[in-house]
This record gives C-alpha cells, structure tokens and sequence, in this order.
C-alpha cells in the first residue's frame, strides 16, 4: 500500500491530510498560519510540523511510508520563495520525498473541479486567481498584497462596509443598514459612542471580525450601500479570472471557475453574481462552480497523481472517506457532493 500527504499551508490555518493509494483518509492535522510572511520562516515551520506530524500520527505511518506530498503554501510567490521554503521548511521536514509544490491557489483549483484544467478565483483574509489550460500552461493573477495591486478580500469588503457607517455618521451618505448591524455588533448604544470607543483603540478591527458577514447580511436585506460593495468586488474578481484566461487562451473554450475562500460562502448572492457577469462579457463559456473539495483535499489529489490516476471508483471511495473523516475530525473537506 502507498501513502500520500496534503499540506495546505495558508494565511490563517495549516491543514493536512494523509491518505493511500485508494483515497482512503487515513490522518488529519492542524495549525495555525503556514505563511512565512507573516510571522517569519521558523514558526510558519512549527506550524506546518504540527499539522504534519498530527496527521502521520492519526495515520500511523512515518514520513519514510510516504510515496508522494502535494503542498499548496500561502506566500509562495516568486521563485525566490521557492528556493528559500524548500531550503529553510521543506527539506528539512520532508527530505527526498517527491513532492508538488504549489502556491496554495493549486491546491484549491484541483480540489475544485475534476476537469484537467480550469481557473480558480479564492478569496477570503486575501486574493490570487490562478489557472491551468488545456495544455498544462499555468498562470497566476494577483495575490500579492494590496501593496501590489490587490484590491478585493474578505478584510477590504469588511473595511469599506466599516468605513460607509462612519460616512453615514458624518451626514455624507444615506442611512445605511450596514450602522444597525456594526453598532450592534460593537454593543455600543450609539454611533457617537462607538466612534470615540474605536478612535481611541478600545474596539479594534478584531473585535468586529468577520466584518464581511455584516456587508453580507445588509446586502441581502436589500441596503443598497452594501450591494454597492459587493457588486464592485465582484466586478474586479470577475477582471482578474478574465485576466487569467486571456493569458492562457482560454476565453472562448468551455472552463469552470472554481469560487474558493470565505468570500464566497456570503449569504448574498450580489458579489457571485456580478463577478458571473463581468467573466461571460469575455468568457461566455466559464461556468462558475463551487468547489467539489476543500484545498487541502486538492492538496491530497496533488501529491496521490504523482502516482495514481483518479477513476470515478477512486472518486468514490474518497467521497465517502471524507465524510467519515468529516465526523471524525469536525472539519468540513467538502464543499459539495
């Protein structure tokens, strides 16, 4: 029996997963952000051994059993930072094991769709789009930082609907929904209140969170102010996917958007929506999907096709595995059946 191992190393969580050659789910990890960007190379490694050594623990096997990894690594940007996670984080962990080394987008585009190529839009605490044509070709859009050009994430969406309560506070714009919901949210008992409290840095942005779920939820009551948002976001996320195919030929051929991160389990429909219809101004055959897997399966799939070719029959057993794996560990692995 071979053995293989997901990592998907992202911004806010590291997941693993360790499975054989029948896509039977075998052991599950965790940690916290596997991103070296954000608190440097030595604890992104602490908190990518954890989720390893967890999930090969569960499984009960060692690194020596593994046949193949797929890692999908959050601020693995430039070449550069390939050289240096590979030297600093991943020979030290995983020596000569074969291994699939991608931005952590990969992981959620093949674990988004079973189609050998196809674009993937993940958005949540940030945003890259990626995709693969029918060639193998590969192309990256965004996913940088705000610095480099990003505009949408789930903490820009969180922010702009912040920022229109305290327009509205100043008599610029109309009542807005989105000042019920924040003031809510603060247990303030009036917008005057909650602005000295957050001028004075006794609310934070954190005591907020997830901001985005209020512009979510005044959106689908209709504020219009909150749909403004999210139709805006949508539109530019719908640019970068058009972005991707442009780059890889891909406009006029049938494709999937794979619609992975936070940002798009929103309660309102108006940000999938506009995004869907700025990508068929070019793209008039990209059929947006939700995800069939979560990244860190993609992850999996990844590292297992180093070996294995999936069949309907593999599909199968690792559908039914995860839901096991699901009860087992209290983590979601799918998206959709």
């Amino acid at each position: 029996m071979s053995y293989y191992l997901g990592l998907d190393a992202g911004g806010t969580k590291t997941y693993c997963l360790v499975g054989n050659e029948r896509g039977e789910i075998l052991g599950f990890g965790q940690g916290g952000t596997g991103n070296y960007e954000d608190r440097g190379a030595e604890a992104a490694a602490a908190e990518i051994g954890k989720a390893v050594h967890g999930a090969l623990s569960e499984a009960k096997i060692s690194l020596s059993d593994l046949g193949g990894i797929g890692m999908g690594i959050a601020g693995a940007d430039i070449p550069e930072d390939y050289v240096m996670l590979e030297r600093e984080l991943f020979t030290p962990l995983f020596g000569t094991t074969p291994r699939v080394f991608r931005n952590d987008s990969m992981g959620g585009l093949r674990g988004g769709t079973k189609a050998p190529y196809g674009i993937v839009i993940a958005c949540g605490t940030g945003c890259v789009c990626a995709g693969v044509n029918p060639e193998g070709e590969e192309t990256r859009v965004g996913g940088i930082n705000h610095h480099f050009g990003d505009r949408v994430s789930g903490s820009s969406i969180g922010e702009e609907g912040l920022q229109a309560v305290w327009r509205y506070r100043d008599g610029i714009t109309a009542h807005t929904m989105l000042a019920d919901l924040f003031l809510e949210k603060s247990g303030c008992k009036d917008l005057d209140e909650f602005f000295y409290e957050m001028y004075c840095q006794r609310i934070g942005f954190g005591d907020l969170q997830p901001m985005a779920k209020i512009v979510f939820q005044a959106a689908l009551h209709g504020d219009t102010i909150a749909c403004d948002i999210l139709e805006a976001s949508g539109r530019y996320l719908g640019q970068m996917v058009i972005a991707a195919a442009r780059k890889l030929a891909m406009c006029r051929m049938p494709f999937e958007v794979v619609m992975a991160g936070s940002v798009f389990k929103g309660v309102s429909p108006v940000l999938k929506d506009a995004m869907t219809t700025m990508i068929h101004r070019e793209c008039p055959y990209a059929t947006p999907v939700m995800p069939i897997f979560e990244p860190v399966v993609g992850c999996l799939l990844l590292g297992m096709e180093l070996d294995v070719t999936m069949t309907d029959d593999a599909y199968k057993t690792l559908t039914h595995s995860l839901d096991a794996a699901e009860s087992r560990y209290g983590v979601s692995f799918k998206t959709e059946l």
